[in-house]
């Protein structure tokens, strides 16, 4: 992530990938050093959370950092719209797309989630995880940076996804 990249966080709360991804795009000391007319490109995070809850928690977090870069969207992330500028589509330079998991990786630091894991979980979230990597695919730039991530060691939701994307995409 470069100073002035366009950045979507499609799954973002609680928040806290956006307040690292905003501080990269959006460096402090150009907002402190701006000046009117400055031609320096200033980037921008889109942070998205389907659940307006979670995102009036993202807002209230962000809050701290004082930058008017930072947008939040509560839209279904399978369904995120194309945004468009002068009548042409925006596409994202980087897209981080951290999908809902069965969280069987933090197993270690949550005791808890063994007694709740059950092989339904990982197969229940499979179809989500598919929709929500293709969206964010389908809204980054040509020769822009994608990360899908999980918390999850489970294939289905890991390799599973990527293929299935890669697959539907005809390999490209």
């Amino acid at each position: 992530v470069l100073p002035g990249d366009l950045v979507l966080d499609l799954c973002a709360a609680p928040g806290s990938k956006t307040g690292q991804l905003l501080e990269m795009v959006v460096p402090s000391r150009a907002l402190q050093g701006a000046a009117a007319g400055d031609s320096a490109r200033y980037g921008a995070v889109v942070a998205n959370d389907p659940d307006i809850k979670r995102g009036r928690m993202m807002i209230h977090r962000a809050k701290a950092l004082c930058s008017p870069s930072l947008i939040v969207t509560a839209l279904p992330g399978q369904s995120f719209p194309v945004l468009h500028f002068d009548g042409a589509p925006l596409l994202f330079d980087r897209v981080l797309c951290d999908v809902p998991c069965s969280g069987d990786g933090t197993v270690r630091k949550s005791h808890y989630l063994l007694h709740k894991w059950h092989p339904a979980h990982a197969l229940q979230l499979h179809i989500l995880q598919v929709a929500l990597l293709r969206r964010s695919a389908e809204v980054t730039r040509e020769g822009g940076n994608l990360v899908y991530s999980t918390c999850s060691l489970n294939p289905v939701e890991n390799e599973a996804v990527v293929a299935a994307v890669v697959a539907a995409a005809g390999g490209a």
